[in-house]
């Protein structure tokens, strides 16, 4: 634990929070009236929970581009690219077979080319895998831009332009979270994510000077705001709800992103937490991909019984549901590691 970058480890558990968050509103979020109080209230948990997924690339820029680590390329296929096919395959025939069986409640040749179609695509929340090995396959080639802090920076730029405001200005024809099976490769996204990973691996490298962070805090806090205000108007005047300012490629999540992980990151760095404090966040972080794999499908087990933010208040229900989801994703995957042949799924 001496040489552990724990921050990292306090990012990643806030990372799979988050996203779970951003799941357990995403059911109701058509369900209310878009002036109550009720559709406010998931707006600002939806809207600040989007630094849920920069943050998983960032922290991952950390640890591939660091030039003390090696990182060659067979055991970069061999344990870490292969270890992501290996949860995608398991993973989604899960759920194609759960869900497809869900719906049409038989099994025949027509429902099973569905259950296949299903398995190729992957469920809704399996496209960050794509993504990841998309980025992961291009690390050998990225570590040499990760030599020099200007080529650094001036990627950083690149990919801001070509990646953040490019999309945006298009009004995102194709999602941050579309795959290659999906529409092919996009490179546009593609950059979009590498910033991610070039602005994890800087912020964590190199130390900004106070005029310099506090005008990074200064865009993240415009970035959430602006964020929730977004689409808090459009959907007001459209009346339906807007989702554009919630792309993981807008400046808007960029800068609040990366706000929130020099935050953490300096935060950490001034003030120790306790040992027993320090070991949970190693256990939750430990297992957060198996978390984030499995969530969704304790999540659908969930509203078979009735929990939704319908139960009392949103402003109370989501956190309670996103903890109780959290917990239970981390029990069922803890419990699941102890399997020999489902631990290479999940961890």
């Amino acid at each position: 634990m001496k040489n552990r970058i724990l921050y990292a480890d306090v990012l990643r558990v806030a990372a799979i929070f988050l996203v779970i968050v951003i799941h357990t509103t995403s059911l109701d979020f058509g369900s209310y009236p878009i002036a109550s109080y009720q559709w406010q209230t998931l707006n600002v948990y939806n809207g600040f929970s989007r630094i849920s997924v920069p943050l998983f690339f960032m922290v991952s820029g950390i640890f591939f581009l660091n030039p003390q680590k090696e990182v060659p390329i067979k055991k970069l296929y061999q344990k870490n690219i292969f270890r992501i096919i290996l949860a995608f395959i398991f993973w989604s025939a899960l759920y194609a077979f759960i869900f497809t069986v869900y719906e049409y409640r038989t099994i025949n040749s027509d429902v099973v080319k569905v259950m296949y179609q299903a398995f190729i695509e992957g469920h809704f929340h399996l496209w960050f895998l794509f993504r990841l090995i998309e980025v992961y396959v291009m690390v050998p080639f990225l570590r040499k831009i990760a030599e020099d802090r200007r080529l650094i920076e001036y990627f950083l730029l690149f990919c801001f332009v070509v990646g953040f405001l490019n999309p945006t200005y298009h009004a995102f024809p194709l999602k941050s979270t579309t795959t290659i099976v999906e529409r092919g490769l996009n490179l546009d996204i593609t950059f979009g994510y590498l910033g991610y990973f070039f602005a994890g691996y800087y912020l964590s490298r190199y130390s900004l000077s106070k005029i310099a962070r506090l005008f990074l805090y200064s865009l993240g806090i415009a970035g959430v705001i602006g964020t929730i205000v977004v689409a808090n108007v459009h959907s007001l005047k459209t009346g339906k709800p807007y989702s554009l300012s919630y792309e993981y490629l807008t400046p808007n999540v960029l800068f609040a992103s990366a706000a929130v992980f020099l935050f953490i990151k300096e935060s950490m760095q001034q003030h120790e937490i306790s040992e027993k404090m320090s070991k949970w966040m190693i256990e939750l972080s430990r297992y957060s991909f198996g978390i984030y794999l499995i969530h969704v499908l304790i999540r659908f087990i969930f509203t078979k019984f009735g929990l939704t933010t319908f139960i009392f208040t949103p402003i109370l229900s989501v956190p309670l549901l996103a903890v109780l989801l959290f917990l239970v994703s981390y029990i069922c995957v803890k419990l699941l590691a102890k399997i020999p042949f489902l631990k290479r799924f999940i961890l």
